[in-house]
């Protein structure tokens, strides 16, 4: 592009008093225009090679402009017109002059919605698909190994985010968690990367074993404590019932005393070492992950680990409990449904009874699942995390553009599972029935997206597909990305159906499974 012309470009945007929709250069991404008095902020569009080549143009006074990064400037009268990359430099400058281009707190929004882009090149259609919803969305939502699996850190993440806001002028808000941070070292590289929120992964606080003690067992671990410990919980707990709401009650049987205690207590104390430590003095917004266990979370367990945080005068923006039934990846919800809103009630009632909302883990699909989270989470909303569907999406269009590099793709998946064997428990994993890589061939291979066991093997597999090499080159990352950025339409369209989806069932906009399925569907065949 001419810088000639981008000064004409500017003085035309100056001058249109905000209607920008007959501007003649094409190129100019109009939802990102801002005008702060007589400077102009804007993306440029060029198209190079089918693709895309964005830019940022910059049009401020001799005086400020230093702020930015340029590659290219002219002046034009007291002004100089500015041409640079969309990098670390460009988006910390544009942050001083628009305080909503930062990631911010979730506090006061009622439903969030984590989207765990792990390619980085799905926040502008989510942000479209946002505007008017009245949900917040969490655009930077990654895990210590997603970062690892993809070569990406937590700056690439909040970048192409931040990035994103701004090029699509989305003005409401938006979040950054660094997710599943387990210890004091990964917590740090979040915050100090501009993380706006953490969940903090107590895997390793959580003691799964005492599951499986038998009752004398658990009695001599429980009352070899330190006898203040075991008369403070059994005074405090022990054949008591709390009557949290008007549908639900909570007793602890000496079991569940024992249980909740050895178990979930190390996981309390160390989620006030790090509130103190972080979450306090960095304001930030604080997410606990209790799902970290083998069984699902019982009533006991979970108004246990709420109330002991509130005694240490800790109340988390958002908790997550494990549910009843399987939230496994990529798949839809596996269980009674009908039992899963009956202990969802009283989930959500001790929730709303501490002053914090539910967080749905592996939040991703669960179709069936999501009308009664929608009806039940009313006094503090929900907050739903998703991962994996941006990249199960973006499988979708390499299936439809290159199907023999698909149907390669899944069998390298296929054949190498074993890979993440120790990562993912999933359905596709122990009982065969994914489909045979023999069978796929370029005339059947959409067919993956819409398998359950396929979905499972493809999304475990990203990071072996893309970190794959030989002879020191990448056999797939290179290809793959090539294909969604000449096809970013598709790709775009393809996220929104799928995840509009989900936010209607979530919003009440629809009550079904089916419903969402007939309605969104068929755009994505």
């Amino acid at each position: 592009m001419e810088l000639k012309q981008l000064v004409t470009d500017v003085h035309e945007i100056l001058t249109v008093s905000g209607d920008y929709s007959k501007l003649t250069d094409s190129e100019v991404y109009i939802p990102s225009i801002q005008v702060d008095r007589t400077n102009v902020y804007f993306i440029l569009h060029e198209r190079q090679d089918n693709q895309v080549v964005k830019s940022l143009v910059v049009y401020e006074d001799r005086g400020t402009i230093q702020d930015f990064d340029g590659q290219e400037t002219l002046e034009d009268a007291n002004k100089v017109l500015l041409v640079g990359m969309l990098n670390e430099q460009n988006w910390h400058a544009l942050t001083k002059r628009f305080t909503w281009v930062k990631p911010t707190s979730r506090h006061g929004y009622k439903y969030t919605f984590g989207l765990g882009d792990r390619l980085g090149n799905a926040s502008n259609a989510h942000l479209r698909l946002f505007k008017g919803r009245g949900i917040m969305p969490v655009l930077s939502q990654q895990s210590i190994r997603e970062l690892l699996l993809t070569n990406r850190t937590f700056t690439d993440v909040i970048l192409d985010a931040g990035w994103s806001v701004f090029e699509e002028g989305y003005t409401d808000g938006w979040a950054a968690d660094g997710d599943h941070v387990k210890n004091p070292h990964e917590v740090d590289y979040a915050v100090k990367t501009g993380c706006s929120m953490i969940t903090l992964d107590c895997t390793e606080k959580i003691h799964n074993e005492i599951a499986d003690l038998t009752d004398d067992e658990l009695d001599a671990q429980f009352n070899a404590l330190d006898e203040d410990l075991v008369t403070y919980f059994n005074k405090t707990y022990l054949d008591k019932e709390f009557q949290i709401s008007d549908q639900a009650a909570v007793h602890f049987s000496k079991k569940d005393v024992e249980q909740s205690v050895l178990i979930f207590f190390g996981a309390v104390e160390y989620a006030e070492f790090i509130y103190h430590k972080f979450v306090v003095p960095f304001n930030l917004d604080f997410e606990i992950s209790m799902d970290e266990t083998i069984v699902p979370t019982t009533p006991a367990n979970h108004y246990f680990f709420a109330n002991e945080l509130q005694r240490k005068g800790i109340t988390p923006e958002t908790l997550a409990p494990k549910f009843y039934g399987e939230f496994q990846k990529a798949i839809d919800y596996i269980g009674d449904v009908d039992r899963f809103e009956r202990e969802y009630v009283i989930h959500e009632a001790i929730a709303e009874h501490f002053g914090y909302k539910l967080s749905i883990h592996s939040g991703s699909d669960k179709l069936s699942v999501y009308e009664i989270i929608g009806r039940l989470s009313k006094e503090h909303g929900w907050h739903v995390k998703t991962a994996g569907t941006n990249w199960l999406e973006a499988l979708r269009v390499i299936a439809h553009v290159d199907p023999k590099l698909m149907v390669e793709l899944y069998q390298f998946a296929y054949d190498n599972l074993d890979d993440v064997a120790a990562f993912y428990v999933f359905n596709a994993q122990t009982d065969g029935t994914a489909p045979k890589p023999e069978t796929i061939t370029v005339d059947n291979v959409m067919t993956l997206l819409n398998d359950d066991d396929a979905r499972q093997v493809l999304h475990t597999m990203y990071g072996s597909i893309l970190n794959l090499q030989k002879s020191y080159r990448y056999v797939y990352r290179d290809r793959f990305f090539k294909i969604l950025k000449e096809n970013q339409d598709l790709y775009d369209k393809y996220l929104n159906a799928h995840i509009a989806e989900h936010l209607d069932l979530l919003q009440g906009l629809a009550q079904t499974k089916a419903e969402v399925q007939a309605k969104y569907e068929p755009t994505i065949q």
